[in-house]
């Protein structure tokens, strides 16, 4: 009776044991499959991205190419038409003319406040190995005496400010400044000299 209970028991073991292995083979199976399909749908979508961006790339380039012609054209274009206009102040000399020059004198004289004093009106040298490429263009000297009823010392600012707002000296330059004011006395007088400075 024993040797029966031992052989039925020992027979329960194995089958159990049985589908132990049976059920950690199915598992085993079912995650293998489950990774082989994780895998494959990770190379479809990454085969499917790289197709997507090679052909933006090859539209981008198509487009690109399409429109290359047309740039390197508008370039030549602006390249001609900014050789022409650096070359244009060389025909039409526009602060050279004598006609120029005479209407800024006159705008010059018609900003000088009446207690000013211009003594020297000069140009910087445009060719040559004195050339200026930092300094004013133009340049205006000039002096004032502080005295009796003369006591605005900002006359100089004023005759600026006249200055910026005057033609042709407004279109043809960008700035003027005030390049030099100094006060010293002479002959127990308190003379102001200045200096303006107009630049392009």
């Amino acid at each position: 009776m024993e040797l029966q209970l031992n052989f039925l028991s020992s027979t329960a073991d194995r089958r159990v044991k049985r589908h132990i292995k049976n059920f950690s083979l199915l598992i085993y199976i079912i995650i293998f499959s489950a990774s082989l399909f994780v895998i494959y749908r990770t190379h479809q979508s990454q085969t499917y991205m790289a197709d997507v961006f090679e052909s933006l790339n090859a539209d981008i380039e198509s487009k690109i190419a399409n429109v290359e012609p047309r740039m390197l054209f508008l370039e030549r274009k602006i390249g001609v038409r900014n050789r022409l206009r650096r070359q244009s102040d060389l025909f039409l000399q526009p602060r050279t003319r004598p006609s120029v020059w005479r209407k800024t004198l006159i705008d010059i004289t018609n900003a000088l406040p009446p207690d000013l004093v211009i003594t020297k009106i000069f140009s910087k040298p445009t060719t040559g190995k004195n050339k200026n490429k930092t300094g004013p263009t133009l340049t205006i000297e000039g002096f004032t005496y502080i005295e009796g009823s003369n006591r605005d010392i900002l006359s100089v600012d004023n005759f600026r400010s006249n200055l910026l707002f005057s033609l042709p000296i407004s279109t043809l330059y960008s700035d003027i400044k005030v390049d030099d004011n100094r006060i010293y006395k002479e002959d127990d007088r308190l003379k102001l000299i200045f200096t303006l400075g107009i630049y392009e």
